[in-house]
Order: C-alpha cells, then sequence, then structure tokens
C-alpha cells in the first residue's frame, strides 16, 4: 500500500478478486497447491456484487461467481474470468465511475442535469458529494390537531378535496384539506400545480413535512414535502430521519432526495479514503462509503442535532478526509517554498548582538523566542516564510527592525510594506528611531511622496545607499525598482490580496518574507487558512504597559458616559468615539456617526472634533487621522476604519456605541487604539440591554485581555466568515463539509497525518493517486504551480 494513500472498500474487494486470478495466472503450474481457489475467489466475488458499485459492475461480479458456482476452475476458465472482469479490476476504474457525468444516474435526463449543473454538480462525485444542509426528524409523527403555528411538523392524514382557486392578483393556488379524525389543515402549492394536482386524489393518503403557519383561523401549509402512501403504511416505516437539501431550480426536494440516494447506491462505496487507517481508527471515524450513505440516508438510531450540526461520526470522517487532502495540500506548497534557493542572513553574529544590546528595552521571552525562530530561518539557504502573530501593543515592529539588520549586513535590502500612509509614516519613525542609529538609513516612499523625492530615493535605491524602505502601496508600482531585496516585511497583512503581496516579493531574487499581524489568529483558522506558514506568536506586552480598562454600559448610562468624556478631554487627553454606522437608517435603529458627530459639537463646543468615515476620500481620511495622531484633534467620531496600529499616545478613552453589532475580536482590535502611551486607557461598550445573550458576550472583554483567547471565543460565536476579508478570497479553500469550530481536533488530526505521511514521502512520488486526489480537491484554490 503506498504512503499515506488508503483505498476504498470496493478497491479493496478488487483486490481479493485480483489476486487469486494474478497468483494463478503467473504460476499455472501451482493451482492444485491453492487450497479452495473457488471458495476463496467465489467468495470474494460475491462480497464485491453486494457493494454500492455501479448496476453493471454488481451484474458482472455476480455473473463470474455464478458461473464459478464451487467448482475447482481450470487455467482457461481462470483466464476467460480475467478478461471478463478486467474493466472492472484495473486500477483506474474508480476514478472513472465516479467522474462520469450525472447522467449515469438513473433517473437523471439532460434537463435535469442542467439543473444540477447550475449548482456546480457535473459528476456522479458531484452527487454524492451534495450534501444535506438540514435533517427533519420525522420519527415523531403528530395528529393534526396538535399542528403548532410557528414549527416544522410532520404527520400523516387523508386527502378530503383539492381545489385550484383563482388569486385576486391573477395568480392560481392548489389547496388540497388533508384530515385526521382530530382536524383538518390546508397544503397550498402556487407553483407546480398541475405536477401536484394530477398526483394527488380524494381518499389518497399522505405524509407530509413542513413548516406550519396560520391564515385567518385556520392553519396551513405553503408548498410542504409530500410523500404518497399506501393504505396500509405501517407508521414505524414513515419515522425516519429524512435528509433536506439546497434547492436546486428545477428538480422538486423529494427528486433531488432520490436522486441523492441513487447516487449513494451507484458509487459510495467507489470512493476512496486518503486518511492513514491509523489515524482514522485513532479517531473512531468509520469507512467513508459507509459514511456517504448514514449522511445521505441516516439511521433512525442517531441523533438529529447531532446530524444537524454535522458532527455525527459519518460527518466528521468525511471532515477529516477533506481536512487531510488540504493539510496535505498545504504541506506540499510549504515545502516547495522550502525548496527554493535564497540568500542566507547572518542573523548572530556581532552585529546583531550589538543591535539587541542597544535597544532601548529588553526584549520580552515571547519576543527573544519569536526573534530565535526569524534568525534560524533567515540563516537558512531557503526563503523564510513566517507568520508573527502579535496582540495589541506586544512588540513585533523591534523583531522587523532585528530582520532588516540582519538582511543589511548580509549586503541585502529591505522593504517594509504598511496599508496606509499613516502606518508608513509610523513605522518610518519607528525604523529610524531604532535602525539608524545602528548605521542603517531608512526612507519612506508613499503616494504622497513628491516627484523629486521619489527621484532622488530611485537614485540612493540604486547606489545601495538605503538600508530600509519603508512604504504604502506606491512600492508596488512597476516602476519602481528595489535592487538587492532580500527582505520582505508585510504589515496587517490581511489588508493586502495575494496578489498584491506576490508583487512585492517578486521585486526580489526568492527573498524572505515576514507578515505581520496585530489581529490576534485562532489556531484553527491559522492552520487552514495560513497553513502553509510557519508560525511566531507574541502574547506578552513589555513590562509598564497596563491593560485597558473595558466596561460594558447600557444606553441608559448616556450621563456617566458623557461626564467620562468630558474629563477625559478635560486631563489634556484625546477620545475616539466609534458608531457601526456613517448616517441614519430607516431600517435599523441605531445610532451612527453623522449624528453622533453633530449631538458631540453641539455639546461640546469648545472640543475640536472631527468626523471620519470610509465614504470620505482617502487623502481626506489621511489628513484627519494625522491631525489627530499630532493632537490637533481632541475627539475623532469615527467609524471602524481608524487604523490598527496607529499610535496616539494621548488617546485614554475609546467609546463604541452599539458594541452588540461588534465582533468580540473586532472591539479587542478597537480598544488597541487607547493607552498606547503612559496614561491608562478605558473602554466603554455601550450595549444593548434587550440582547442579554450580547451582554454576556461582550462580557468576555471585561474579564480578558487576551487577544488570543477573545479571537478563539469569537471564532467559537461568529465562525470564520468575519475573518477573511474580501481581499483574503483564494486564501481558505471552499470547506464543503468542515467546520473549524466543531471539528478543531480533526484539523489537528490531520494536519499531523499530512506530516507524518510526507515525511516518509515527502513529494508523494510513491503515492500518486493521493497527490492526484490532492490536485484535483484543491489545485486551482490552493495555486499548486509548480508544486504538483
Amino acid at each position: 500500500m503506498t504512503v499515506g494513500a488508503q483505498t476504498s472498500l470496493f478497491e479493496r474487494s478488487a483486490q481479493a478478486v485480483r489476486g487469486p486470478l494474478e497468483f494463478v495466472l503467473l504460476h499455472p503450474d501451482s493451482r492444485e497447491r491453492v487450497r479452495d481457489l473457488a471458495g476463496t475467489l467465489g467468495g470474494a466475488l460475491q462480497r464485491a456484487a453486494e457493494l454500492r458499485i455501479p448496476p453493471e459492475a454488481k451484474r458482472r461480479f455476480a455473473a463470474a461467481a455464478e458461473r464459478l458456482g464451487g467448482a475447482e476452475p481450470d487455467a482457461f476458465e481462470i483466464r476467460k474470468l480475467g478478461r471478463g472482469l478486467e474493466p472492472l479490476l484495473h486500477p483506474d476504474y474508480a476514478s472513472r465511475a465516479l467522474g462520469q457525468p450525472t447522467e449515469r444516474i438513473p433517473g437523471i435526463g439532460p434537463k435535469t442535469a442542467r439543473s444540477l449543473a447550475r449548482k456546480h454538480i457535473h459528476s456522479v462525485e458531484d452527487l454524492l458529494f451534495f450534501l444535506p444542509r438540514v435533517y427533519e426528524d420525522r420519527r415523531n409523527l403528530r395528529p393534526i390537531q396538535e399542528l403548532e403555528v410557528g414549527r416544522a411538523a410532520c404527520f400523516t392524514g387523508s386527502v378530503v378535496r383539492t381545489h385550484v382557486a383563482q388569486l385576486r392578483n391573477g395568480r392560481r393556488v392548489l389547496e388540497v384539506v388533508l384530515g385526521d379524525g382530530s382536524s383538518a389543515v390546508s397544503l397550498k402549492w402556487f407553483r407546480g400545480i398541475e405536477h401536484f394536482r394530477d398526483r394527488i386524489r380524494p381518499g389518497q393518503r399522505l405524509l407530509v413535512a413542513g413548516d406550519v403557519r396560520r391564515y385567518r383561523y385556520s392553519k396551513e401549509l405553503h408548498h410542504p414535502d409530500i410523500e404518497l402512501l399506501g393504505e396500509q403504511a405501517p407508521p414505524e416505516s414513515l419515522e425516519r430521519i429524512v435528509p433536506v437539501y439546497p434547492s436546486v431550480e428545477g428538480v422538486p426536494p423529494r427528486t433531488l432526495r432520490r436522486l441523492v440516494q441513487a447516487s449513494v447506491e451507484y458509487a459510495s462505496d467507489l470512493v476512496a479514503q486518503w486518511l492513514p487507517q491509523a489515524h482514522a481508527r485513532r479517531a473512531d471515524l468509520p469507512e467513508v462509503g459507509q459514511a456517504l450513505a448514514q449522511v445521505h440516508e441516516p439511521g433512525a438510531h442517531l441523533e438529529p442535532g447531532e446530524l444537524e450540526e454535522r458532527n455525527s461520526a459519518y460527518h466528521r470522517r468525511l471532515a477529516a478526509e477533506e481536512l487531510f487532502l488540504l493539510q496535505v495540500g498545504l504541506e506540499l506548497r510549504r515545502k516547495a517554498r522550502g525548496a527554493r534557493v535564497a540568500k542566507s542572513f547572518d542573523s548572530t553574529g556581532s552585529a546583531l548582538r550589538q543591535a539587541i544590546g542597544s535597544l532601548p528595552f529588553e526584549l520580552t521571552g515571547d519576543q527573544s523566542t519569536a526573534w530565535g525562530e526569524i534568525a534560524s530561518d533567515l540563516a537558512r539557504a531557503h526563503p523564510m516564510n513566517r507568520m508573527l502573530i502579535g496582540d495589541v501593543g506586544t512588540g513585533k515592529t523591534v523583531l522587523a527592525v532585528l530582520a532588516g539588520v540582519a538582511a543589511h549586513h548580509s549586503g541585502a535590502l529591505s522593504a517594509v510594506l504598511a496599508p496606509t500612509e499613516i502606518l508608513a509614516e509610523q513605522h518610518f519613525a519607528t525604523f529610524r528611531q531604532l535602525a539608524e542609529p545602528l548605521g542603517l538609513r531608512v526612507a519612506l516612499l508613499t503616494g504622497s511622496t513628491p516627484a523629486a523625492e521619489r527621484r532622488s530615493l530611485t537614485r540612493l535605491l540604486t547606489l545601495g545607499e538605503i538600508a530600509i524602505v519603508i512604504g504604502t502601496h506606491a512600492l508596488l508600482a512597476g516602476s519602481v525598482r528595489l535592487p538587492r531585496l532580500g527582505l520582505v516585511v508585510i504589515d496587517e497583512q490581511q489588508r493586502f490580496g495575494v496578489e498584491q503581496r506576490q508583487t512585492l516579493a517578486s521585486k526580489g531574487e526568492q527573498p524572505h518574507v515576514l507578515s505581520m499581524s496585530a489581529t490576534p489568529i485562532p489556531r484553527t483558522l491559522a492552520l487552514t487558512l495560513f497553513g502553509d506558514l510557519d508560525h511566531s506568536l507574541i502574547r506578552q506586552r513589555p513590562p509598564g504597559r497596563a491593560p485597558v480598562t473595558t466596561r460594558v454600559v447600557g444606553p441608559g448610562e448616556g450621563r456617566q458616559v458623557f461626564d467620562a468624556v468630558k474629563a477625559t478631554l478635560a486631563r489634556g487627553e484625546q477620545v475616539y468615539v466609534v458608531h457601526p454606522l456613517i448616517e441614519e437608517s430607516e431600517t435599523q435603529d441605531l445610532k451612527d456617526a453623522t449624528r453622533g458627530y453633530q449631538r458631540l459639537r453641539r455639546a461640546l463646543p469648545e472640543a475640536r472634533i472631527a468626523l471620519l468615515h470610509g465614504r470620505m476620500p482617502a487623502e481626506d481620511r489621511v489628513e484627519i487621522m494625522r491631525r489627530f495622531a499630532s493632537g490637533d484633534l481632541s475627539v475623532l467620531v469615527s467609524t471602524t476604519v481608524i487604523e490598527v496600529g496607529v499610535d496616539v499616545p494621548r488617546a485614554t478613552l475609546l467609546v463604541v456605541q452599539h458594541a452588540e453589532r461588534f465582533g468580540l475580536a473586532q472591539l479587542h482590535q478597537l480598544r488597541g487604539r487607547v493607552g498606547r502611551g503612559q496614561r491608562p486607557g478605558t473602554a466603554l461598550l455601550i450595549g444593548d440591554p434587550k440582547g442579554e445573550g450580547a451582554f454576556r458576550r461582550l462580557a468576555v472583554l471585561e474579564s480578558s485581555d487576551s487577544g488570543f483567547d477573545i479571537a478563539e471565543e469569537d471564532l467559537r460565536i461568529r465562525g470564520p466568515g468575519h475573518w477573511l476579508g474580501t481581499r483574503q478570497a483564494g486564501r481558505l479553500p471552499d470547506l464543503r463539509l468542515a467546520d473549524l469550530v466543531r471539528h478543531s481536533e480533526l484539523i489537528e488530526l490531520a494536519r499531523a497525518a499530512a506530516r507524518e505521511s510526507l515525511e516518509r514521502d515527502p513529494q508523494l512520488d510513491l503515492s500518486p493517486r493521493l497527490r492526484d486526489a490532492v490536485e484535483r480537491r484543491w489545485g486551482r484554490r490552493l495555486d499548486f504551480s509548480g508544486v504538483l
């Protein structure tokens, strides 16, 4: 068996048939020495015929078993048997069958195939992995009299009458009245009227499932799922858990369910399982074929809640397979990058020791550990690709400065990319303060850099007189050349698209890349979103930096909040006031930044107040942030566009309106805007008292100042979607089934299994089918050019 790759139930059965056949054909004189050849071969053929595989394959296996008939076959019969089964025993049979168009499934014609294709379901395998979105529990049939409005229900009854009525708007409706002796209920269809009118007749028994609603003084269901029942259908035959799939235009739900179940019978045992068996056993995971069958047609023994959350053992097996292929792909990409040749830097010599010794502070333990990891990467002759994740105020920038020192003393240029001009200017000031005393010349390039300065900078870069250049998107311009570029530092990397990051790196020959993020990323997300990067974490804050005091308050405490604002201004300190909206909304009863700004100007006429939001021209936003950072403004009323990482030492108070509208991680980032100097900071989070759950959630911020703990809680509550801005498109592949919260331990399992497999077979030369499976599933999303 190849390293890391496993086989499907079908492939194991095929091997059980293939083995005896090949042995006898290769050793004709040994046939008499094979004990009970007919019994061994016949049993293997019969087991293969019982699998969920295409009907033609089942027939061939069954016919071969019947021809064998228990009698010991001679060499001629063995050869004939082998020729007849040869197409089924070919190693590519399963993948070819799974890749067949959906029309190979009984009941799917060209029209239905086109409807499925609009949902990106093109092959048999695609249909197998078209998974239910929810499950209906039909194990508890209720009398019609007990149906509750606003609740889903499942019940049986007999058709009392059917009627097609004309509505005032010209539309028609089919109404079916159903009774069970206890009461009656109306079923209504506004679409597909002819289809249901032709099927439903008075006196027929129906099984009905759907949401109950009220109409005047009666109850009714619109477009329910129905099943025609025989007169004597026993209740136990009706009581089951039914999968509900995402809608496919032109395919009724019941038909769709039947077609998916037909695909399970047609091919589920052909699907290979790639997660190594030892890891599957450790997690107590079932076979993949069995998992597909139970996910699409759950047994009555399963819990609907577990199915609903996709956390049954069967869902977990499919999730583990998906995550294993992803982690193998990420590991292959990481290894491919590691195989490239880069200039190694002296990161432990006297220059670095002098640089560390001359810092105006001592590195924290976390900073020292992270620097050790970065220095080790820089010393290798392969490009570093490391993510430095540090909470607000933990001191990531100093490590970028040290990396720049290592690059300079090895004859290379460093480029630092920041998302905004004000952040670039802030980095410029920090780098100059720390690097220029060590003899490193630092330059700044932004969109606002005058043409004459730009030309001068270009000349100095060409002459090699610049050690570190810091800039914004201006660094990405094709006209900007960065000779000797050996280190790329990307600050707030999530603010840049993949292509932008690659553009800067492409200006050098395999430069080392250090990405930095002030947003702590949950581990499960990091292992999927940035699983091909090495990670360094900084949790400790430098000594002397007090955490921000956080309080959750209700709207009725507005007077106390206003008093806190006045007291802050009286001390000569500055205030941020953040709103969820720019302007008043007709659909949402929320306070907005524009009216908040006007109210504050009236209430505090002596204060210098400005409004900042994303619809302003970029140059206006930069100028307002610059004025606030310089102390020219005392209150900044804003949406969430206030910059991450901007240092305004005199800003000590943050007020957030409608804090329940924000994610925990976002609020943690916002409160990181205050308390960045010598004075302590305070964050007042104004929440809506109507949402007790929101208050409990916000209370996490009162009790914790760890961005990593808060990030984990935020991921658990809100899921991964909000972590993936539009600029991250292409970073996280679409997960069909795996959930980063519910299946967190499976991510760790899949990563360990992937690394173990690739340690034995680094390029999957011994496992070409696993390599092909990774490329089929993830290739385009993971950009495997030059890797697979």
